[in-house]
């Protein structure tokens, strides 16, 4: 009966021991990399940094602001996804960060539509776009429109 108690209770040491490795981090502000810093006082210059967390693997940090967009950076502050929760995002926004090539398909097939969420992978970006029922496009890297995605 002893036995059983000590690997029970090995049991839940090792893995209570690899829940907690596997939680994130609140942090600052300022200990988001600078170019995440730079991205956010450059966009977002109204807005407050409601909650940052560090996590354990790529997209690294978690960024929510007091509009409740929420933002992903890598782990060299280069973002990842940009995702409004269903509001549309700024033109001056779309205009920084999505290439020329992809803005233009947007202005010639969808003149009407916001964005409210954009994502960078490595093979391209995602696009959704404020429509009902949401509509979801795909993008190569060099920006044409992507028919198979493969990520």
């Amino acid at each position: 009966m002893k036995r059983q108690i000590l690997i029970i209770a090995t049991i839940l040491i090792v893995c209570s021991g690899y829940l907690a490795c596997n939680e994130h981090e609140t942090i600052y502000f300022t200990d988001l990399p600078a170019t995440a810093q730079a991205f956010l006082q450059k966009y977002f210059p109204d807005n407050l940094v409601a909650s940052a967390e560090r996590h354990d693997e790529e997209p690294l940090f978690e960024v929510r602001l007091d509009n409740g967009y929420e933002i992903d950076f890598y782990s060299d502050g280069r973002w990842q996804e940009i995702d409004s929760k269903a509001a549309i995002l700024p033109a001056q926004l779309i205009q920084g960060v999505l290439p020329e090539k992809i803005r233009n398909y947007l202005e010639e097939n969808y003149p009407l539509a916001g964005i409210s969420c954009i994502a960078r992978t490595s093979v391209g970006y995602v696009v959704e776009l404020a429509t009902t029922p949401t509509t979801e496009l795909y993008f190569d890297l060099d920006g044409n429109i992507a028919i198979h995605w493969d990520d």
